[in-house]
């Protein structure tokens, strides 16, 4: 079944960067400065001598990212970007806060939790789709979107029922954007305050809005009935609640929505693919079948939501037999991770297969959700998420792709600037 088609895919540089765009690019779309040969080696300096060291073996990642010691920690931009989506919140939180509230949050993520909000998440997929207008284009990542924030509001976060959900799927890729925002600004030896100040962060309708969303929510949970176990009553009294919950808007919605997006997407392109998950979730009993599962991991690597993870060092070392300046960051582009030439047989081919049980392929060349301690928490409930609505929408709806043909990006998460756009029609 596996055919070596192409999907599309992020047109890496051919040469080298010149300094004015490391200086005016970098920061917002490192991926604009790394050149193709990432592809095939190990590691590569970006031009500059203090700029950052890119890196690929998977050694090394997990030098960077697990192994334990002071080597490596967040970058000030990493932390900076926790700060703007996650104020002091479960993210952004360092030492013993960090510990506890990722400890309490623990039990919403457990497999028990996953496997209880399955239903939910099938009947939030069903509800959703039965609104769709078949006699338009569908654009994924709105459509998915939709069904994200109904799934989360009915499992994570829940509480409200009267909010414009239409509203809240076009803000969240704003917020995303404006708290990813770098640039020459961060090269001044400046305070995050006052730089933050600078760039007009928190100012923008889209986080206006959200926050007033996250500070409804939170007063309508502060006293929750003890049989609630969503996030805002697992953190009450131990984490700030506002900043947990409007931290986990882009994380819970744009993750899973993007996920979702290129998932169905790419059955869209292999209609042989979609007709096999048809076939297997129309036999499949309660959750998402297996296959479902290794699509949606096939998806994640190709199209990785976060193309990037980044760290700087702590005090001067060799990495790769690169030396290291204390503070010098140290890149990992996870989009060049996953279709790496020695770590992947045919790395641009759309192949499920690669992630049936018992498949070999190392672990530190798939990271579509980080890895070590601050490895995402959810990241079971996002991956059983995207294969239960990709198995329940196949079961009811054929897609098609459809124009415009997609361009990817890099720039803040892995999308489509013309969208990803499918016909859809009853089976």
């Amino acid at each position: 079944m596996s055919q070596d088609r192409i999907p599309p895919f992020y047109q890496s540089p051919s040469g080298k960067a010149s300094m004015l765009a490391m200086l005016t690019r970098a920061m917002a779309d490192p991926a604009s400065v790394v050149p193709e040969t990432i592809y095939h080696e190990w590691a590569l300096k970006l031009p500059g001598p203090r700029s950052p060291l890119v890196i690929c073996h998977p050694d090394d990642v997990r030098t960077v990212l697990v192994d334990k010691g002071d080597n490596f920690d967040r970058s000030r931009q990493l932390r900076l970007l926790m700060r703007r989506a996650w104020g002091d919140g479960l993210a952004a939180a360092t030492g013993e806060s960090w510990v506890a509230q990722r400890q309490a949050a623990t039990p919403a993520f457990r497999p028990k939790a996953v496997a209880a909000a399955v239903p939910t998440m099938v009947d939030a997929t069903s509800r959703v789709a039965a609104g769709w207008d078949q006699e338009k284009p569908l654009e994924l990542r709105a459509a998915m979107g939709r069904i994200v924030v109904e799934i989360v509001m009915g499992t994570l976060l829940t509480g409200l029922e009267d909010f414009d959900r239409d509203q809240f799927v076009a803000d969240i890729p704003g917020f995303v954007r404006d708290i990813g925002r770098f640039g020459l600004l961060d090269f001044l030896p400046i305070s995050d305050t006052m730089l933050d100040r600078l760039r007009g962060m928190g100012q923008t309708p889209e986080e206006t809005r959200l926050r007033a969303l996250a500070a409804r929510l939170a007063a309508a949970r502060a006293q929750p009935p003890d049989a609630v176990q969503d996030l805002p009553a697992l953190l009450r009294g131990i984490g700030p609640l506002v900043d947990n919950i409007m931290g986990t808007f882009p994380a819970a919605f744009e993750t899973s929505a993007v996920g979702a997006s290129w998932a169905l997407y790419l059955l869209a392109l292999y209609p042989e693919w979609q007709d096999a998950l048809r076939a297997e979730a129309t036999q499949h009993g309660e959750g998402p079948p297996q296959l479902a599962l290794e699509i949606a991991q096939e998806a994640l690597r190709l199209y990785p939501p976060s193309a990037f993870h980044v760290r700087a060092a702590m005090k001067p070392l060799t990495l790769r037999g690169f030396p290291l300046a204390k503070n010098q960051v140290v890149m990992i582009p996870v989009y060049a991770l996953h279709r790496h030439r020695q770590l992947w047989d045919r790395p641009d081919v759309f192949d499920p297969t690669r992630f049936v049980p018992g498949a070999s392929y190392d672990r530190g060349a798939f990271l579509p959700f980080g890895a070590g301690p601050r490895v995402c928490i959810a990241a079971q409930f996002a991956l059983t998420e995207i294969a239960t609505i990709i198995s329940t929408l196949v079961k009811t709806y054929r897609f098609t792709p459809t124009g415009p043909d997609p361009v990817v990006s890099l720039q803040i998460s892995t999308h489509s600037t013309t969208g990803l756009n499918v016909s859809v029609s009853p089976v």
